[in-house]
Order: structure tokens, then C-alpha cells, then sequence
């Protein structure tokens, strides 16, 4: 198994320490005091992000849509809704501050006289805050935006607990930070023993991992496709329970190429018919001649589950990185079509 030295050696910039210090960043961020708007009359929720800074909103949603009485939505594009008023709770987050499509919707907020809270570690959305008079909390980059999910997580979150959006659940913060203090032993790069985040990128090297959960843990599961993605340079797909049973899984047969690794992402919530689904899909796939790798959550709640789930994951991410030899920091792809946008 990976020892920390063929880690270092391979990230060479050093990315697998951020997440080393997550339980640390976890806690600061879980503490960091935050500015709220008046939410009084709202009846709408939407979280603006694209990439790392969006990650945090499907979290949010996943934690919060059983428990708050107020429709939850996600934009990652440049436009808000139509439907977003004055009666509309905008969260802006943009771990630089700079990016186009979440300054073009908290403008959009802004004329439309949306209630709005922003989380960046500085940047061009501060400035449109801090001249607009819109609540503003500043946090804390680390080497990448995706790395630093608990600095913007945690802010977004508070600001709803502020609000007094969060009163049945707002508890689960603290727990869910210790959640992730007690994974760390675990999944840390100098452990070789009993590793599971090691153990399942050892399974992805040169696979198409694809990837199957149910609505419960949909936005844990995009973010590690995501971080498949930018961390270890690799194409991952998701699809969601029940859905899948309606189209993608006609795809499970002696035909499927081989390079496909099916993992399955699993609650102890799931609803009994989901759970009769996954294993009526896992006799599918192991009939089509492949083995199903199922990575259980756990945790005292739902944000634990949530977040312990995310770390284990993301870590995985990088070590599957460092196992196909890919140094896991740099984008180049996203940092050239940056540049072709800009016209650089």
C-alpha cells in the first residue's frame, strides 16, 4: 500500500497536505463568525458556485432539503432564476472571489433587491460587497479551491444557522467536525494499514469509474467525480438510484468494456425500495461479469455522514492520483480554457 513517500513523491506541490489539515480548517471554519442578511419573509433559497465553490451548495442541500421548508436551489451558470426576488436568500460563494458566472449572478441579486450573503476568500466579489453594503464573510484559500471545501462549507452553513434556518439541525456542525477529526487517523498519508481511502484508489487506477448513489448522497458523489476529475486527471460518472434502473442499467452487459469499475456510494438511510434496487442492479452487474465496490457511510447524523463521506473520498482522489504517477494540483485544461475566454 502507499506510503507517504510515494505520495510526496508525486505531489509535489504538496496538495495532500491541505487535506492532512482538514480537521483543523474544519474547526476554524465551523467557528468563524459570518455576516447574515435579514431573512425575514423568505421563501426561497438559492446557493450560487461553479467547480470546488458549488461543491458546498449540493452538500447544503442534500443535508438541508429534508429538514427546511423552504425550496433549496443550486446555480452554476451565470443567470438566476426568474422567479428570484426580494423575497429570494441568494448565498454567493466564490472561494477566489473572481469567478465571472457567480459576479454575474450576485449582480443579478443585487438589482433585483434579492437578500445576499457572500463567502470569498477576497477578490472581485468583496469588492462588490463591501461597496454595496452586502453582508460579506471573508475566508481562508488553501492551495486549491476544491481542497479548501471546509472554508467555505462551514461559513455557508453558519450563515443559514444565523438566520435561524437551521434550529432542528444546527447541532450536527460541531458533531460533523469531530466526525472528520476521527476519519483523519485513518485515511492520512502515513497510514499503510487499514487505509480505506488507499484501499479503494488502489481498485481505480486505469478504470472508468462509475459511479451509483440515491438522492441522499448525490452531492458527496458528484463532488468525488469531480475530484476523480481534477485530482487524478480521470473521466468518472454518476448516475442516481432509482432512476438509473430505468435506462443505465440496459448498459451491464458481456459487451461493457472492461475498463468500467462499478463503486457504489451507500446509505443505512436509503429508502427500503432503494435498497432493494442496488442490489437488484449489483446481481445486473456481477452477472455482466464485473464486482461491485460499495463504500458505506457512517456517522451519528446526516451532516456527519455527509462530510466524513466527502473526506474519505477526496482523499481517495488523490491517492488514485498518485498511483497513475499524476501530480494532482495543477488543471491545465481548465486553466486554458480560462485563458481562451479571456482571450489570452
Amino acid at each position: 500500500m502507499l506510503s507517504q513517500e510515494e505520495v510526496e513523491a508525486i505531489d509535489v506541490s504538496g496538495l495532500y497536505k491541505d487535506y492532512e489539515e482538514w480537521p483543523r480548517h474544519c474547526e476554524e471554519a465551523a467557528k468563524l463568525p459570518v455576516e447574515t442578511p435579514d431573512i425575514a419573509q423568505i421563501n426561497h433559497i438559492i446557493y450560487v458556485g461553479m467547480g470546488g465553490s458549488a461543491a458546498s451548495g449540493d452538500l447544503l442541500r442534500d443535508w438541508l432539503t429534508p429538514v427546511i421548508n423552504l425550496p433549496f436551489t443550486i446555480v452554476k451558470d451565470y443567470n438566476l432564476p426568474s422567479s428570484a426576488g426580494k423575497n429570494t436568500l441568494v448565498i454567493a460563494v466564490s472561494c477566489s472571489g473572481d469567478t465571472e458566472e457567480t459576479l454575474s449572478a450576485a449582480n443579478q441579486a443585487y438589482e433585483r433587491g434579492c437578500r445576499i450573503a457572500a463567502v470569498s476568500s477576497g477578490g472581485r466579489l468583496e469588492q462588490f460587497c463591501r461597496k454595496n453594503s452586502i453582508p460579506f464573510t471573508k475566508t481562508k484559500k488553501l492551495r486549491v479551491p476544491r481542497s479548501s471545501l471546509p472554508n467555505l462549507f462551514y461559513p455557508a452553513a453558519n450563515i443559514l444557522k444565523e438566520t435561524g434556518l437551521l434550529k432542528t439541525v444546527a447541532n450536527q456542525i460541531p458533531i460533523s467536525v469531530s466526525t472528520v477529526k476521527q476519519l483523519y487517523s485513518k485515511v492520512r498519508a502515513d497510514n499503510s494499514t487499514g487505509n480505506p481511502a488507499k484501499e479503494l484508489a488502489a481498485k481505480m487506477a486505469d478504470t472508468l469509474p462509475m459511479i451509483y448513489c440515491s438522492a441522499l448522497n448525490e452531492g458527496a458523489t458528484n463532488r468525488f467525480r469531480a475530484s476523480l476529475n481534477e485530482n487524478a486527471k480521470i473521466q468518472a460518472h454518476v448516475a442516481v438510484i432509482p432512476e438509473l434502473c430505468h435506462n443505465e442499467v440496459e448498459g451491464w452487459t458481456k459487451r461493457t468494456p472492461r475498463v468500467c469499475l462499478p463503486v457504489y456510494i451507500r446509505s443505512k438511510e436509503e429508502l427500503p425500495e432503494n435498497a432493494a434496487r442496488f442490489e437488484a442492479v449489483k446481481e445486473m452487474i456481477e452477472v455482466a461479469g464485473f464486482k461491485v465496490h460499495e463504500v458505506w457511510e457512517s456517522g451519528e447524523n446526516s451532516l456527519s455522514r455527509i462530510m466524513r463521506s466527502v473526506y474519505l473520498l477526496d482523499y481517495t482522489s488523490i491517492y488514485a492520483a498518485v498511483l497513475m504517477r499524476t501530480n494532482p494540483i495543477g488543471t491545465p485544461n481548465i486553466d486554458a480554457m480560462k485563458r481562451r475566454l479571456r482571450g489570452g
